[in-house]
Parts: C-alpha cells; sequence; structure tokens
C-alpha cells in the first residue's frame, strides 16, 4: 500500500544533480528517458519559481533532485509489469532519502488530499512532459491511454481518474500561483528546453 505521506522538510537530505545523473548511470537510464527527466526539471523548476513568487516557498534542490530521479527506475520496468514508481521509491529508500523516495513513488498518482509541496510539483510537471516535449493534460494522458491502456476497460478507467486528478493538481497550483501565470504559459516559457 502507498506509504504515509513523507514532508520534505528544511532538514531533509537531498541528493545533488550530479549524485542522480550518477544513478542514471547506474541504473541504465535509457537517453530518452534521462531527456525526459531533464525537461521535466525545467518544467517543475519554473513551476517552483512561479510557486515562490506566489509567496508558497519550496525547496528548490528537492523539486531539482525529485524531477530528475522520479523514472530512476523505468528503463528497468520497461516490458514488464513492474512498477516504476514503486522500485524508484525502493530504490531511494535505500539510497537514504525516504522524502526523496516518497516523491518518486507519487509521480505516477497523486493521493486525494496531498499538501501544494515538491512532490505535487513534480508529479504535475511529470504529466505536462510527453517524451521530451512539453504537452497539455489532455495530450499527454491521450497518449498514456494510447500507450498503456492496451483496449482493457480497468487500464482506460484508472487513467481516466489520473486525468481528471491531473486536472484538479494543476487548478489547486494555478490557484494559488494566481492570475500572473497560466498552465498554457509553460511551454512558450520553455520552449525548445530539451536536454
Amino acid at each position: 500500500m502507498f506509504p504515509e505521506y513523507i514532508a520534505i522538510s528544511k532538514d531533509t537530505p537531498v541528493p545533488t544533480p550530479e549524485l542522480v545523473r550518477s544513478w542514471w548511470d547506474e541504473y541504465g537510464m535509457l537517453d530518452n528517458i534521462r531527456a525526459h527527466s531533464f525537461v521535466v526539471s525545467q518544467v517543475a523548476l519554473l513551476v517552483n519559481q512561479w510557486l515562490a513568487e506566489s509567496g508558497l516557498a519550496l525547496r528548490e534542490d528537492a523539486v531539482l533532485a525529485g524531477a530528475l530521479a522520479h523514472d530512476i527506475a523505468k528503463t528497468q520496468c520497461l516490458n514488464s509489469d513492474r512498477l516504476h514508481s514503486e522500485e524508484g521509491y525502493e530504490i531511494l529508500f535505500k539510497k537514504g532519502y525516504p522524502e526523496l523516495g516518497y516523491l518518486v513513488r507519487a509521480h505516477v498518482y497523486l493521493p486525494e488530499g496531498h499538501p501544494l509541496d515538491e512532490t505535487m510539483v513534480v508529479n504535475y510537471a511529470d504529466k505536462r512532459v510527453k517524451h521530451d516535449r512539453i504537452v497539455n493534460l489532455n495530450d499527454r494522458y491521450d497518449y498514456i491511454e494510447k500507450r498503456y491502456g492496451r483496449g482493457e476497460p480497468e487500464r482506460i478507467a484508472r487513467i481516466a481518474k489520473g486525468r481528471a486528478r491531473a486536472f484538479e493538481v494543476e487548478d489547486l497550483i494555478f490557484k494559488q500561483i494566481g492570475l500572473i501565470h497560466t498552465p498554457s504559459e509553460i511551454s512558450n516559457r520553455l520552449e525548445g528546453a530539451a536536454a
């Protein structure tokens, strides 16, 4: 079952971007997943900056590390029924980063009632990046349904639930940010962000 919420505090140890990138090598992360993770990190940092401007200061280092690490187990789980979010959680927990492990575990589906924090920012950023391109939530979920739905009603229903949750998350984040920025502005600001 999903672990109870683990908050990132001012004292939470966070790996450097260089250390996370060394894990990419350690776990044989494919180049396309590296490129995806880099673009997710750029979206997450921009959203985090806008949240800071609104008065909500989250840890930028944790947002960056979490975005870079969110698919740490993706390569090893390809072509299997293994869950990369679960295995990523285990990897980071064993490396001594349980808070970051929780973030990785929650990047696929954010539990209901989750607070607006570093985990939510990375979860949202991931939903805005298809491969290494910034897209809107419907484009991303159309791809997810086509790629992972397999025409199975149960899978498609789970994906639809994830889509609805992603829009809830987007609304929550942008209510905090206010009228200064919009979701569509992300792609304009980060055009050409691919690694």
